[in-house]
């Protein structure tokens, strides 16, 4: 349902507050645009003014018609993160991390009486595996694609340090980013979570903005993150995150040769975020890039486990050449790999769709300014007992809710 559709007349029940939201996007967005454009003519500002504070979706408006997106929830496991360590799956230390986070970092927290998905156990199941698996992982935004690799990683990494425990150097996790942006947007989730085992589990936010060096006035309160260069070369950690520029420079810089010594048969893991960003000849690159990475770092493609996150995409559909997409993206992951067909399993995020109660014997009136001064439980049943909704929804279900 478009915001055009709706904001064009108050009469169909939009909330004031969405149209005072788009009304302040529109204006300022507009101005800020002309006022940039240092344009000196009053005639040509103007016009420009007038044209940019046309509606959304109207012809040369600034802003395009905005669009609602009708999302489902995710199937949950029967299994709890506790049961799960009461199993021997997850180490004890990893959840007791995942549940007590530093106070600044509580938005963070993974309580240890959660349920996982679905989606994340299968996952879990396959990259905590005695023999090495990859795993193509598949879910919309909110699905929870980063801690379907980030757990077995970190719950790898706790393990060795019961068995051994002392500070961990050398690269075993490489991830993967399209932008810096997602790189940095993995500090505080790490710090969280691994800031509780005192600085035996560090991970780098390796790019171009990573400094020389730093004095240790400035990193001794963040022993989990190396945050400068001269760190990184002189004790690479177990978890390396950057782009595949860096990479490549990595490859060929001298100066950064000491990471790639000092981690020689320990990488264990690649992870390939936004995979679906990587197309025809960047997917080529991408699979040459990985084999000098897998050969500097001297280790066999079999031995290593490949992770690829792309976005929703449903399991059903088929690309040109015929292939279900679940094929398509085991086929992309072993190229990109060079592992086999049979090591790559795929996992998908599966939509929690709740059934409805019986439609009614008679339609109720659907009246979107009375639905609105209702609460939650009472605006389901009303829509719920409305016609128009419950086509809405029976259409979105059909067609395959987003993930």
């Amino acid at each position: 349902m478009t915001v055009a559709g709706l904001a064009s007349t108050k009469r169909a029940g939009v909330p004031g507050r969405l149209e005072s939201l788009l009304e302040s996007v529109r204006t300022r967005y507009g101005r800020a645009l002309i006022s940039y454009l240092h344009i000196r003519d009053d005639g040509l500002r103007a016009h420009l003014a007038s044209v940019y504070e046309r509606s959304p979706g109207e012809e040369h408006a600034l802003i395009s018609d905005p669009v609602f997106e009708a999302k489902f929830g995710y199937l949950k496991a029967d299994e709890t993160l506790e049961t799960l360590v009461a199993r021997g799956e997850l180490e004890p230390d990893l959840v007791s991390n995942l549940d007590n986070p530093p106070q600044e970092f509580r938005s963070e927290r993974l309580g240890r009486d959660i349920h996982p998905y679905s989606h994340q156990i299968e996952a879990w199941s396959h990259l905590m595996s005695p023999e090495p698996r990859s795993v193509a992982v598949s879910a919309g935004t909110g699905s929870g694609k980063t801690e379907c690799f980030l757990i077995p990683i970190l719950n790898d990494l706790s393990r060795q340090i019961r068995s051994r425990p002392r500070t961990q150097v050398g690269v075993q996790a490489l991830f993967l980013y399209p932008l810096n942006a997602l790189i940095n947007s993995q500090r505080d989730r790490l710090a969280a979570w691994t800031r509780g085992f005192g600085g035996k589990i560090r991970f780098c936010l390796y790019n171009g903005n990573t400094p020389r060096s730093l004095p240790a006035s400035m990193t001794r309160h963040h022993p989990e993150e190396v945050q400068d260069r001269k760190s990184l070369r002189d004790s690479p950690p177990p978890i390396l995150l950057t782009n595949a520029t860096m990479l490549e420079y990595m490859l060929v810089r001298p100066a950064d040769h000491p990471i790639l010594e000092k981690s020689r048969g320990m990488l264990k893991y690649v992870v390939i975020d936004e995979a679906h960003t990587y197309l025809g000849s960047q997917a080529a690159e991408l699979s040459l890039l990985l084999r000098r990475v897998l050969t500097a770092f001297d280790v066999d493609p079999k031995d290593v486990r490949f992770v690829a996150a792309s976005a929703t995409i449903a399991s059903g559909d088929r690309d040109r050449k015929g292939r279900t997409l679940e094929q398509a993206l085991r086929r992309f992951l072993a190229s990109v790999s060079g592992q086999p067909d049979e090591q790559v399993h795929v996992v998908f995020g599966h939509p929690d769709v709740p059934p409805l109660p019986d439609p009614p014997e008679r339609w109720a009136p659907f009246d979107l300014d009375a639905l609105s001064r209702t609460d939650p439980e009472e605006r389901f049943d009303r829509l719920c007992a409305a016609r128009v909704p419950r086509l809405i929804r029976q259409t979105l279900v059909s067609r395959g809710p987003a993930r």
